[in-house]
This record gives structure tokens, sequence and C-alpha cells, in this order.
């Protein structure tokens, strides 16, 4: 009856229901309850790969977890999801890291950039292959010592530069706006002397309506018409340079996650990796139909002038360079990106099919953004 009853301490202590028929707690009888959160509104992809994530985990333990996802602002404010998440007032978090862009920048490199030109795949393939969980573990635990185990969940990209009430042509248009934009778009578009703004996403279009800010990035065709951008701007541009590669983090408390079973934990690992690709490809239909509509509708898409994405670049490198000579795990995080990318960039270069060439001989006539006049 002792180890019963410690039994059911110890799951009670992460939220935790044990059925104990007798004297006995088999695994199969435990009922494992856990409440999550994410930075991100209840449409946002980033939220529904959290929904699909717990859904999956549900399936795959026949109902034994169950883990209750709410969306930014249930529980705690979005930019508090991470501390949350660490003190326990969540067991679970689902978040961006440009929300706790002010602990580190580590925080960059770990979540979104130009990243030496890798795309998304390269970018998870780092993550997996490269060292990139190990350093992850070292900045969760060292750097910004938050009590999570935390997972990468490469998605949302690439970015658009955003919408505008009034068309650009070059950097000075925009340094003429008041610019809402996130992590390091933020920051080096600041540098450049644009006048930026950050704010959640739920808040970007009543600011945008009432004039607070004249432009503003969110993520793509799909997710800024969820959010209801094209109601109160009329000009998109892409491609975005400050996230070409982007993504959020899956948190589990580490107090919860150490008294998890083993198999959960597998479980959970593996549901993550699932519910990011299956979400990701319908993501990139969503974002292809969603495009027509808003040309349909009246919207102008653009492609973003080349010189402001130069600019860009060429800003954060100087940015980031100052960045690595300050703080050694961002340098080792840069290293460890730099020597990967040093072998996958190149060999995709050299033996990929280029993809505007081909795709130009099938479809030319059928793209749809214009390039600025």
């Amino acid at each position: 009856m002792k180890h019963a009853l410690q039994r059911v301490l110890c799951a009670a202590a992460i939220g935790v229901t044990v059925l104990v028929p007798g004297f006995a707690t088999p695994a199969a009888a435990q009922e494992i309850k856990l409440t999550g959160q994410s930075t991100h509104p209840p449409t946002a992809n980033l939220h529904l790969i959290f929904e699909l994530w717990a859904k999956t985990v549900e399936e795959m333990t026949a109902g034994r977890v169950k883990i209750e996802t709410l969306p930014a602002g249930a529980i705690v404010p979005p930019f508090e999801v991470f501390d949350a998440t660490s003190r326990g007032v969540l067991q679970v978090g689902m978040g961006a890291f440009g929300y706790i862009l002010g602990k580190s920048p580590v925080t960059i490199p770990l979540s979104h950039g130009p990243l030496f030109g890798m795309d998304g795949n390269d970018f998870a393939g780092w993550y997996w292959e490269g060292g990139g969980y190990e350093l992850l573990n070292e900045f969760f635990q060292n750097e910004v010592k938050l009590n999570v185990v935390g997972f990468h969940v490469p998605t949302d990209y690439p970015q658009g530069l955003g919408w505008f009430k009034q068309p650009i042509k070059s950097l000075d248009d925009l340094r003429g706006m008041k610019y809402r934009i996130y992590g390091i778009g933020a920051e080096t578009f600041k540098a450049l002397g644009v006048s930026v703004v950050t704010l959640p996403g739920g808040e970007i279009v009543p600011a945008l309506e009432r004039g607070v800010i004249d432009g503003a990035e969110w993520i793509n065709c799909a997710e800024d018409k969820k959010l209801g951008l094209d109601d109160v701007a009329k000009n998109y541009y892409a491609p975005g340079m400050h996230e070409p590669v982007t993504g959020g983090h899956l948190m589990i408390n580490r107090d919860v996650w150490e008294k998890l079973p083993a198999d959960v934990k597998k479980i959970m690992e593996v549901a993550i990796v699932y519910a990011t690709v299956r979400r990701n490809h319908k993501f990139v239909l969503e974002g292809a139909e969603a495009c027509r509509e808003l040309i349909a509708e009246g919207v102008n898409l653009y492609r973003t002038p080349e010189s402001i994405l130069k600019n860009f670049l060429d800003q954060w490198e100087k940015i980031s360079a100052g960045y690595a000579a300050q703080n050694p795990l961002y340098k080792k995080v840069i290293d460890s990106q730099k020597a990967y990318a040093e072998k996958i960039v190149p060999y995709r270069l050299s033996w990929y099919p280029d993809y505007e060439w081909v795709g130009s001989y099938y479809w030319k006539d059928k793209v749809y953004a214009k390039p600025v006049e």
C-alpha cells in the first residue's frame, strides 16, 4: 500500500491521475493530463501544430495522455509562456523565441534568420544531425536557466516583408514608416533607421487600423489573411530576409518531463516531428491558395526590391558579428551552423535542380508576384 501511495503522490505532482485497481498501478492504467498554452492565436499555424501534436500523442497512447492546448492569453500573456512553463504554471508551452529575445541573443540563431543560406529543411537537419539539440539544451539550462525540455518546431517559413498602406520601392520608403516586425527583423531594420514596433499577432491589425503603425509583417498569405491584414492594407511584399527560415519551440516543464514514463517521452518526441511535417505541407498549400485569393480581392503582391534584402543582410552580418564577440554561446551556435551550412548549401547548389529555372519552364506565365517598377 505504501508503494502504491507513493506512486499516486508522484503522479499528482505532475498533474497525473492514476487509476489504482487494488494495490497495483499498471502502466496501462495511468492517465496523464497536462495543461499547455501557445504564444499564438488559435488559427495560427504554430498553434495548429501544437493541437495536432497533442491529438497525435493522445491517439498514440490510446487516450492515456491528454494535453490541453490553449491559445495565447488563455492563462498567461503571450510573452510570458516561456517563464510560465519553466515555473510550472503551465506544464507545456509552444512558443516563438522572438518573444523572449531580451533574455539572450542566442534565441536568434536557434530560431530564425538567414542562417548562412540554409532553408527550413537544412535547419531541421542541423538540429538533428549538426549538434543543434545539444546546443538548445545548453541554452535552456545554462544561458537563460529555464527549467524546460525543448523541441525545435521548424515552421512558418519563408515569411514576407509585410503589408504597407503605401507602396515601397526602397529602404528610404521604409524609414518613413512605423513598422511592426519581430526578432532580428526588428533589430536590423532599427539599425537601418526604420521605426520598428514589436507586437503580438493579435494586436497587429488593430494597430494598423488605428494608424499606430504604417506597416507590418506576420507570416504568409494564409496566416496574414486569417488575421485580417488584407482588410487594413493592400500592398504586400515578399520575401523578407529576416525569416527565410524560422520556427518555434515546444517546451515541457523539466520536472514534469523527468516524471513521464519512457514510452510517453518517445511518443511525444515522435509526435512533434509528425505534426510539424504534416502541418507544414498543408501550410504551403494554404499559402498558395490564399495568395491567389488575395490577388483576386485586389491586393497588390510585389517582390521585395533586392536592394532592401541586401541592405538587410549586410547590416545583420555586422550585428551578428557583434553578438558573437560578446557571447560565447552565440558564437558556438553560429560556428556550428556555419560548419553545417558549408557542407549542405554548396552541395544543394551544386547537385539539386534549380527551382527557379525548372519552375519557370513550366509556370513562368503563372508567377503572380510583380516586380517593383
